[in-house]
């Protein structure tokens, strides 16, 4: 059978359901076969089969009846278009808007939820995904195909009118959001990340810029003027483009002045201005921040609405999250795991301390090698403690790791205390007060990842024991 029958038949509703993993099979089905990272669909088809699917999608002659296999070139993109088609396109139905880039695309979303949610809107992020009070947890920053359909379905069902995605590299170049459609997208920088994955920063930079290639001639395309790579991220989207950024763009902020705990500027559009206040730290939440209001700006929100909503945005969990409230210093655990993340928080968290800047991190294993260095480096640029430990290491050896940080830490001295708990419980034991206690890396996850086990860990939770055990500088 040809795919564009195939698409046909699911159109009619002649299929009971598209699945991609064989144990969600029902007579009727049916199965595309996508060859993942760990395991290979093409491996379960007898079992699909035999739990009754009806038709095979594959990307090889498995043997079977020209009625039952359908052979194509890109099966995840194949599972793309069955799954808009099953679902008959939900995508179209609201008003989704995606957030890409290295850093800033989960404070972004949660920021434009957050201004959006009074006209009910729902969330696909790296922490959860939230539809109405509903919240589901989240292992990807983007979900699959298949998946992002059925929560844009549950979405329409909960009458949402907006919702908002992370879109990582990954899902666009494994066809996640192939055939989506976007009436807005935000791209807010781009910095060394996911080489393990992209050969290449010039391939890495080509896998953001396809996702603006998605969008629509009525689509809004925002971009951080000031990144060396937002012009190119934009160059051949059809919609209408706007930028914002400190320096460049329509959409800019000036009079900036940011603590630990609020930011306030003036938010200036083609003359008009506007004071915006946000009662969260961290100086590059200000760009975070001009980024879901220049993507408001495009789309016809009105500012005076976005901004007022804004003054009431918490944050977000394990993004710049001070968790030694009540204390004489500061606890921040952020999600920083790239050398431009950390500068970002760093640099941000050293305008702000007034006494010592204590940073405990560490880099995950099984990921790009070579930032391993630089995240020293960037470490040693801004610390005056630096205490490396172990992130997640998956299947290598903590200590392997770290060995690969020290080489960027060349002048100032370290402590290299691999077991995380003990890392984060002497950074604590050490604080004095007006010191800073930087602990990045994981942010909001709830595990440690070793050997193929995830173990709970949470740095906010070994945080507020630390506080609790040693017992000091309470206010």
């Amino acid at each position: 059978m040809e795919f564009a029958k195939l698409l046909k038949v699911v159109k009619n509703k002649k299929v009971s359901e598209v699945v991609d993993n064989s144990k969600n099979v029902v007579p009727g089905s049916v199965f595309v076969c996508i060859k993942g990272f760990k395991s290979d669909g093409h491996n379960f088809v007898a079992d699909a089969l035999s739990k009754g699917a009806k038709y095979i999608v594959t990307e090889r002659d498995l043997g079977l009846s020209s009625e039952t296999q359908i052979i194509v070139k890109n099966t995840r993109r194949a599972l793309a278009d069955l799954a808009h088609v099953f679902y008959d396109n939900p995508s179209k139905k609201l008003n989704l808007i995606g957030v890409t880039g290295t850093n800033g695309k989960t404070s972004t979303v949660f920021m434009l939820h957050h201004i959006l949610s009074p006209k009910n809107a729902g969330l696909l992020s790296t922490v959860k995904t939230m539809i109405g009070e509903e919240k589901i947890p989240q292992e990807r920053t983007t979900p699959e195909a298949l998946e992002i359909d059925q929560l844009l379905v549950k979405m329409l069902e909960n009458n949402t009118r907006y919702a908002v995605m992370e879109v990582s590299s990954h899902s666009v170049v494994l066809e996640r959001v192939a055939g989506l459609h976007f009436v807005g997208g935000i791209f807010t920088n781009l910095s060394q990340d996911h080489l393990d994955f992209h050969q290449n920063m010039e391939e890495y930079a080509r896998a953001k810029q396809e996702f603006f290639s998605l969008l629509k001639n009525d689509s809004v395309a925002v971009f951080n003027a000031d990144d060396p790579y937002g012009e190119f991220m934009v160059e051949k989207t059809p919609g209408r483009k706007i930028g914002f950024g400190l320096k460049n763009g329509i959409v800019q902020a000036k009079d900036i002045a940011a603590s630990a705990t609020s930011i306030k500027y003036t938010l200036t559009i083609e003359k008009k201005e506007w004071p915006v206040n946000l009662a969260i730290g961290g100086e590059f939440n200000v760009e975070n921040s001009l980024g879901a209001l220049a993507l408001c700006y495009g789309l016809g929100i009105d500012l005076d609405f976005a901004i007022s909503r804004l003054a009431t945005f918490p944050g977000v969990s394990g993004r710049f999250e001070n968790v030694a409230l009540n204390h004489d210093f500061a606890v921040i655990v952020d999600y920083a795991h790239t050398p431009d993340g950390l500068e970002n928080l760093l640099s941000s968290a050293k305008k702000q301390c007034q006494g010592r800047l204590i940073v405990v991190f560490g880099c995950g294993g099984d990921r790009d090698k070579t930032k391993r260095p630089k995240m020293g480096q960037e470490v040693e640029k801004w610390a005056d403690v630096i205490i490396v430990t172990s992130d997640n290491p998956r299947t290598e050896e903590p200590m392997s790791i770290i060995q690969d940080i020290l080489p960027g830490i060349k002048e100032k001295p370290y402590i290299v205390e691999a077991d995380r708990k003990k890392a984060i419980f002497l950074a604590i034991e050490s604080a004095k007060p007006k010191d800073i206690v930087v602990i990045a890396g994981k942010g909001h996850e709830d595990y440690q990842e070793i050997n193929g086990v995830k173990y709970h860990f949470d740095d906010r939770e070994v945080a507020r024991e630390g506080l609790k055990k040693f017992a000091k500088n309470q206010c």
